[in-house]
């Protein structure tokens, strides 16, 4: 614990000595009005100057030092770092490029967590008007989508198990289920018998709800299909052939969709809108920055960066993610690629209420 407030205590030494109201990159010990509280080398430390560290503290930790003896404590670590922080500059610690790079990172944090969050807050002008018509026009993505419960049994396809004999497994696995139709405990036990989905055999092949696959659900189309198309809670599909295998597939559980109203998520539409407008207002200062500073990027440099990880690090990644979920989900996709189909959609619907031809979609590259 005091290892980590010593940290946090040198990071705020550093920022608040450079990010003060007439401070420099070389300003680390600034001059002020205040009360003084000790010297050293020429440098004076007031309570005006303790009083920003105190500010800047965590609430919950600040409200732990409420003895005089415990004030004294901090007041010492606080006094200590500022020590610390005069010696490693004496010895050339600001030629240290690691360090640079750390503070720039810090500087920029605490810049873009208070002044630039102040000026885009201070900019933020959302009407009633403004939110009615976000969600006139968004309001299939704010409705409900019917969803279905299921539990499935995989059947893999593999070198030792070819399709025709994969598929005649699933049939032999299908009569079994539906001579204990609507028993979920007896399907519980197939799963536990035949099911080659790791994920979810450990819950008795639970998948829980989901959307049909087109309307954003993370089942993969052929699967989705299969669950959607059953009708009564207990049901049992014939085997459904995806990428992973065949699937045979029982409903557990169903529910309708439901249409929101604007006063049932005004205040999420407002949440909303006004996070696209402090994601515009962001980028348009950082893009008057370039302006300003004459921003150039230089791709050929840009091609020499390095992201690599080693084989065993994206092995490990890769199969940490795939052990955390069944497997008859879709390819994961970033937020990015599902804002730009969602784009895609919603000009696909426009150009057609238009009678216009719909653009030809950018393919999505899948992770």
């Amino acid at each position: 614990m005091k290892k980590l407030l010593s940290i946090a205590l040198i990071s705020l030494a550093f920022l608040t000595s450079c990010c003060e109201k007439g401070g420099s990159a070389a300003t680390f010990f600034p001059k002020d009005n205040g009360k003084v509280i000790a010297t050293f080398d020429g440098a004076e430390i007031t309570n005006t100057y303790i009083n920003n560290y105190l500010k800047n503290m965590n609430p919950h930790l600040k409200s732990r030092y409420n003895t005089t003896e415990r004030q004294n404590e901090l007041l010492s670590r606080i006094l200590e770092t500022e020590l610390l922080t005069k010696k490693a500059i004496d010895d050339g610690v600001l030629d240290d490029p690691n360090l640079i790079m750390q503070l720039k990172s810090q500087i920029a944090r605490f810049y873009a967590g208070s002044k630039v969050k102040t000026q885009i807050e201070e900019s933020l002008n959302v009407s009633d008007d403004d939110l009615k018509a976000y969600y006139n026009e968004h309001k299939s993505t704010y409705d409900i989508p019917a969803k279905v419960k299921a539990s499935h049994i995989l059947v893999k396809i593999n070198d030792s198990r070819k399709e025709e004999e994969a598929k005649k497994l699933a049939d032999q696995i299908v009569a079994e289920a539906r001579k204990k139709a609507k028993d979920t405990k007896a399907f519980e036990e197939l799963v536990k018998k035949y099911s080659e989905d790791e994920g979810s055999k450990r819950r008795g092949g639970d998948l829980g709800y989901f959307e049909k696959t087109e309307e954003g659900g993370k089942m993969v189309k052929e699967f989705s299909d299969g669950a959607f198309a059953l009708k009564e809670i207990g049901d049992i599909s014939d085997p459904v052939k995806s990428e992973f295998g065949f699937h045979v597939i029982m409903l557990t559980g169903k529910k309708d969709k439901v249409e929101k109203t604007f006063d049932d998520v005004k205040a999420t539409v407002e949440g909303t809108v006004k996070a696209e407008r402090r994601k515009t207002g962001f980028e348009n200062i950082i893009s008057d920055l370039k302006k300003t500073y004459h921003f150039n990027l230089k791709d050929d440099a840009v091609s020499l960066l390095d992201f690599s990880v080693s084989d065993e690090v994206k092995d490990s990644s890769d199969q940490f993610d795939k052990s955390r979920q069944p497997q008859i989900m879709k390819p994961k996709l970033s937020k990015e690629q599902m804002l730009q189909i969602k784009k895609q959609q919603e000009e696909a619907k426009k150009a057609k209420e238009n009678g216009e031809q719909p653009k030809q979609d950018v393919k999505i590259k899948l992770k």
